[in-house]
């Protein structure tokens, strides 16, 4: 599996679509923007949220 910037995945368990984002030091996060705003997900390396991606997310179109 290869992150992309900017690719949507939704959780399997919630159903609610997030944002994968890179940020300038090669971290990665997942944001979910709703009524309230934008929120992150803790921010981790590449190896990690590929695991976690794949652990509770479909890649969305």
């Amino acid at each position: 599996m290869r992150l992309r910037n900017g690719d949507f995945y939704t959780n399997v368990f919630t159903n609610k679509l997030y944002r994968l984002n890179e940020d300038g030091d090669t971290n990665w996060y997942l944001s979910l923007r709703d009524e309230e705003g934008y929120h992150e997900t803790e921010k981790t390396s590449g190896r990690d949220m590929i695991r976690l991606v794949e652990g509770g997310y479909k890649k969305s179109k």
